[in-house]
C-alpha cells in the first residue's frame, strides 16, 4: 500500500482527519519563515498524533540545541531535514538524536539524481522535491518534477515523492516515477497553510483507487 505524508499540519482537526483517513505519516514544519510553521508548544496537538500516526518534524538546515527542544516535546518517528545539509551533517544529526533521517532532494534534471548517491549509506529515506526553497516552504504552490527521471534512481533506499500533487495529477505521478511513498502539502489547501477536507479526500480516495 501506498504510503501518504500530509505535510503542514497545524490544526487539530486536520490531524484527527488524516487518522481517520488512515494516513501513514504527518508532518509538521518547525521553520519560523514557513506559513506551515507549527508552535512547539502546541502540546495537545503532538498528544494526538502519538501512536496513532507516524510522525515527521522537518526542519531546515536546524541548530542542534533547536533539534533537541522539538525531539523532547514532539517525540518524531522521522526527522526531515528539507535544506542545504550536506551527508556529514545528516550523520551527526542521525547519530546525535537516534532517529531516522529523511534528506529532502531537489531534482531538476537527471544529473540532480547523482548527489543522491553522496547521502545513500548515510540517511534512511529520501524525499524527491521540486523546489528546496523559502518561496515553497512560505506556502506558495510548486511546479512537478520530470516524473520519468525518477525510474533512474537505483539506489536501495525507500523514497518519496513530492513537488505539486494534487489530486488531478496524482495517479499520472505514481505511474511515472513508480512511486510507492508520496507526500502533499499544498495540493490539499483551499489556501496556503489552510488544509480543504473536500481536497484532502479527493487526494487519499484518488490513490486508494489503485490496486496493490
Amino acid at each position: 500500500m501506498t504510503e501518504i505524508k500530509v505535510c503542514g499540519i497545524k490544526k487539530e482537526d486536520d490531524l484527527l482527519r488524516l487518522i481517520d483517513l488512515n494516513v501513514t505519516w504527518a508532518g509538521f514544519v518547525f521553520y519560523k519563515d514557513s506559513i506551515r510553521n507549527v508552535d512547539y508548544n502546541h502540546d495537545s496537538l503532538f498528544e494526538i498524533a502519538r501512536n496513532k500516526i507516524g510522525i515527521v518534524c522537518l526542519f531546515v538546515n536546524p541548530r542542534n540545541e533547536f533539534i533537541s527542544k522539538i525531539v523532547q516535546k514532539v517525540k518524531p518517528d522521522l526527522i526531515q531535514l528539507h535544506g542545504s545539509e550536506t551527508p556529514e551533517r545528516c550523520n551527526e544529526i542521525k547519530k546525535m538524536f537516534g532517529i531516522p533521517i529523511m534528506k529532502a532532494i531537489e531534482v531538476k534534471n537527471s544529473e540532480s539524481l547523482k548527489q543522491v548517491y553522496k547521502y545513500e549509506e548515510i540517511v534512511d529515506r529520501f524525499l524527491f522535491d521540486s523546489k528546496l526553497t523559502k518561496q515553497k516552504l512560505q506556502g506558495n504552490k510548486t511546479d512537478t518534477i520530470n516524473w520519468d527521471i525518477l525510474k533512474k534512481y537505483s539506489g536501495n533506499k525507500k523514497w518519496m515523492l513530492a513537488g505539486g500533487l494534487n489530486h488531478r495529477n496524482i495517479l499520472e505521478a505514481i505511474k511515472k516515477s513508480n512511486s510507492k511513498n508520496v507526500d502533499v502539502s499544498s495540493g490539499v489547501e483551499s489556501s496556503p497553510g489552510v488544509k480543504s477536507k473536500e481536497l484532502l479526500n479527493k487526494f487519499i480516495h484518488k490513490i486508494r483507487s489503485l490496486k496493490s
